[in-house]
């Protein structure tokens, strides 16, 4: 383990060019949220491969009924977890919206995406992969997290099912959001490629994170100007 921690400190002082090699990276990133992570410097986002994790705008309800805003819980566990040291993240399949398939890991190797299962701020994607099942186990029979009280899974979620208490701040609530937010309510584009935070993206923007040409079936087409409306751009 020592061997281990010495080696990840070692290449965390190389740029993050020399460290993107082999499917691994290695270097500063920003929690975009509870399963997702940027390494803005290379522009490649990470998806936590095997978990699932509550969306950024997602409500559950505590032991007592109370709701309160897991998606926005679960990114702030993962934020105080890395807390701004550089992450390890190993992987070598995307996902259709180019994001980087990964296991991430903290300095003294402890698996981020194990982590948030086990605190039950995620949940194992059994659809995709049984690795973190006993991690789930454990939270729910501890209450961690989500397990303290309701919730809706977030795949659930994306597909329109909520909570009574979790509905959208402007009154569309179920089926109704997720239907106006199409393929938005799985990615969260705006976080991911709006650099600026003007509620855009641009072609400069898009080429950053490697997602040009952008095609209208990817979730960050809706923010971007088709100047001659053929479903591509930045070509």
């Amino acid at each position: 383990m020592k061997l281990f921690v010495s080696l990840f400190w070692v290449l965390s002082l190389l740029p993050l060019s020399m460290t993107a090699q082999a499917g691994t990276l290695i270097g500063d990133v920003k929690v975009v949220d509870g399963d997702t992570l940027a390494f803005e410097g290379l522009g490649v986002t990470v998806r936590l491969d095997g978990i699932d994790a509550p969306e950024r705008r997602q409500a559950c309800e505590t032991a007592e009924g109370e709701p309160y805003e897991c998606g926005r819980a679960a990114t702030q566990a993962l934020q105080e977890k890395i807390g701004g040291k550089p992450v390890r993240c190993a992987g070598d399949e995307r996902d259709r919206y180019e994001r980087l398939l990964a296991t991430c890991f903290t300095p003294n190797g402890a698996d981020l995406n194990g982590w948030l299962v086990e605190q039950g701020h995620a949940l194992a994607y059994r659809r995709y992969s049984e690795r973190y099942v006993p991690q789930e186990e454990t939270a729910r029979e501890g209450r961690r997290g989500v397990w303290a009280g309701r919730f809706v899974k977030p795949w659930d979620w994306r597909r329109g099912e909520r909570l009574e208490a979790d509905a959208s701040p402007d009154g569309v609530s179920g089926a109704a959001e997720a239907e106006s937010a199409g393929d938005a309510s799985e990615v969260d584009a705006l976080a991911l490629y709006d650099d600026n935070g003007n509620g855009r993206i641009t072609c400069k923007e898009a080429r950053a994170h490697g997602i040009a040409p952008v095609s209208r079936e990817h979730p960050a087409y809706p923010y971007m100007r088709d100047a001659d409306s053929d479903g591509v751009v930045c070509e």
